[in-house]
C-alpha cells in the first residue's frame, strides 16, 4: 500500500541549461543514464530523499537565487513525518534525513553526492501534500559539485498534453532514477484514507510505485517542474481507502480510477521566495496555508463505522480551542469546501454527533470565525456491507511430510479479523467450534487429509462475512 507524494533565478551561471531538440526518454523500464545521447544534466538534481521514508526530492531554483543561501528541495509532506496527520501544518522543524543525487544506474555509489538536511521549513499532508526542506549546504556547493537547480515551471500543461516525471520507485532493480511518461488528465479532489488533497491532477504514468512519492512532473525538463506526484491507485482494494484513492466531485459518487496517479500543483511556491532567495512562508503573495489556532480529532478509535456503531454510539468530535468553532457534515458527494452555510455552533471541547443513517464517505468541516480558507476537515466512511468472499484467501502451504500450513490472508480494510476452523465433515454454516485467528498458522498432518477448513472474515467496520470453505486433500 502506498500512502500512501519546486523555482527559477536571474543568475546567469543558474540560468544556463542543457536545452536539447528533444526530451529524453530511455527505454529498460525507464532507466536512466547519464550516457545516453540525450541526457540532460539537470537530472542529476532529482534525489533520492532518505527519511521517515524513502521518496524523491528535486534540488530547486528559487528566485532571486543567492549562491551562499542555504539550499532547499522539494518532496511531498508525508515524506517528512513519521506521523502522516491530515491536518497539521508544520513550519520550522528539525529534520533527520539525507539527499543522494546523481544515483543513475551508470554512476559508480563512490560517486554518488549525499547532502544531510536540516530542517522542514513547510510541510503538511491538509488539502495537498507537500515539504519544502533546507539542507545543511549551500546552493554554491552543490552547484560545484555539478548539480543544476532546477526552476519550477510558470504554467500547469492542459489535458491532453504529454508529461513526464522522474523517481526512484522501489519496485524497480536496480533503484536508480527512472523516467515515466504519460498523458495529462484532469483536476480532481482526491481522498485516501484519512485525508482530502484539492485540485489534484491525474495521468497514467507507468513506473510510479512506493518511492516514486515526490517525483517532480515536466511538460519539459526546460520549462521546469509544475507538480510532484503524491499518490498511486495501482493496488489498492475498495475506494478511497489507505492505496486506493479516490476522485470526488459533487454530485458525483466518489470512486476510485484503476491504474491512476495523482500529482499537485507546486507553479505557486515561486511567490513564497523573498528578494534575497529565501523561503518565507509569510509573505503576502505566498498561497500556502498557515497553521490555525485550533486542532480537531476524533477521539473514535477507528473511522469506519458499520450498523451497530451508528445505533448505539455517537460521533466524538474533539476540537481544542473552540472558542468561535463551528461544524457541519457532508457526503463527499455533497462537499465544497468554500461553502460556509449550514454549520453549527460549537460550545464546547467534546460534541456529541449522531451519526448520518446512510452508507457512504463523509466530510466533518470545522471552521472559526466564519473563515472556510483556514477549516479543518475529517473523513470516516460508514459501511454496512459485509466483505465479499472472494476477498478471503488461505496461504496453504505444502510441509516436507505431506501436510499443510495455513492461514487466511488479510487485505485492508475489508478482511482485518476473521474466525475459522477446521473439521472433516461439519457444516461451515454451523457456528459450532470457530475460534479467533492470533496470526499463527495451523498444522495439518498428512494422515488428516483430506480437511475441511472454514473461514469468515469482517471488515474495520466491523460487518462480518458469510463463512467461506476450503477443502485441503492429500
Amino acid at each position: 500500500m502506498k500512502h500512501l507524494i519546486l523555482l527559477f533565478s536571474s543568475l546567469n551561471i543558474l540560468a544556463t541549461s542543457c536545452s536539447k531538440d528533444s526530451e529524453f526518454i530511455p527505454n529498460n523500464d525507464g532507466l536512466v543514464k547519464s550516457s545516453e545521447k540525450k541526457f540532460d544534466k539537470k537530472l542529476y538534481s532529482i534525489g533520492q530523499f532518505e527519511g521517515p521514508m524513502t521518496c524523491t526530492a528535486t534540488f530547486i531554483q528559487t528566485p532571486n537565487q543567492n549562491l551562499d543561501s542555504p539550499a532547499y528541495v522539494i518532496t511531498n509532506g508525508h515524506c517528512v513525518n513519521y506521523n502522516f496527520e491530515d491536518n497539521p501544518i508544520y513550519i520550522d522543524t528539525p529534520l533527520d534525513a539525507n539527499v543522494i543525487f546523481k544515483k543513475l544506474s551508470d554512476i559508480s555509489e563512490n560517486n554518488h553526492l549525499r547532502y544531510s538536511c536540516k530542517r522542514i521549513l513547510y510541510s503538511t499532508m491538509k488539502g495537498t501534500d507537500l515539504a519544502i526542506v533546507e539542507l545543511n549546504h549551500t546552493n554554491r556547493e552543490l552547484i560545484n559539485a555539478g548539480l543544476t537547480p532546477i526552476p519550477i515551471a510558470d504554467a500547469i500543461p492542459n489535458s491532453g498534453e504529454k508529461i513526464f516525471a522522474y523517481g526512484y520507485p522501489l519496485a524497480f532493480n536496480p533503484n536508480t532514477l527512472r523516467v515515466s511518461t504519460g498523458i495529462q488528465g484532469q483536476k480532481f479532489n482526491v481522498a485516501e484514507f484519512i485525508w482530502l488533497w484539492f485540485d489534484f491532477y491525474s495521468n497514467n504514468m507507468k513506473n510510479v510505485s512506493s518511492g516514486s512519492s515526490g517525483s517532480p512532473v515536466f511538460s519539459s525538463l526546460q520549462k521546469g517542474v509544475w507538480g510532484l506526484i503524491n499518490t498511486t491507485s495501482t493496488d489498492g482494494v475498495g475506494d478511497c481507502e489507505l492505496g486506493s484513492p479516490c476522485e470526488f466531485t459533487q454530485n458525483k459518487i466518489p470512486y476510485t480510477q484503476p491504474n491512476t496517479n495523482y500529482v499537485l500543483d507546486v507553479t505557486y511556491l515561486k511567490q513564497c521566495f523573498n528578494d534575497k532567495g529565501i523561503f518565507d512562508a509569510n509573505l503576502q503573495s505566498c498561497k500556502l496555508e498557515k497553521p490555525a489556532n485550533f486542532e480537531i480529532n476524533l477521539a473514535n478509535s477507528v473511522r469506519n463505522f458499520g450498523l451497530n456503531h451508528v445505533k448505539n454510539e455517537q460521533l466524538q468530535l474533539v476540537v481544542d480551542n473552540f472558542i468561535g468553532t463551528k461544524y457541519k457534515i457532508d457526503k463527499f458527494e455533497n462537499f465544497d469546501k468554500s461553502n460556509i452555510n449550514n454549520f453549527s455552533s460549537i460550545s464546547k471541547d467534546t460534541v456529541s454527533i449522531n451519526f448520518p443513517q446512510t452508507e457512504g464517505f463523509y466530510v466533518i468541516s470545522v471552521m472559526q470565525n466564519n473563515n472556510m480558507q483556514q477549516a479543518k476537515h475529517l473523513t470516516f466512511k460508514l459501511d454496512f456491507t459485509a466483505p465479499n468472499l472472494s476477498l478471503i484467501k488461505l496461504s496453504q502451504t505444502k510441509t516436507p511430510e505431506g501436510g499443510y500450513s495455513i492461514e487466511p490472508i488479510f487485505v485492508y480494510p475489508e478482511l482485518v479479523r476473521y474466525q475459522w476452523k477446521t473439521c472433516k465433515d461439519c457444516s461451515c454454516q454451523s457456528e459450532d467450534n470457530y475460534t479467533d485467528y492470533t496470526r499463527i498458522s495451523k498444522y495439518i498432518n498428512p494422515e488428516e487429509l483430506p480437511m475441511k477448513v472454514c473461514v469468515k472474515g469482517a471488515d474495520l467496520a466491523g460487518n462480518k462475512s458469510l463463512p467461506k470453505e476450503f477443502l485441503l486433500s492429500k
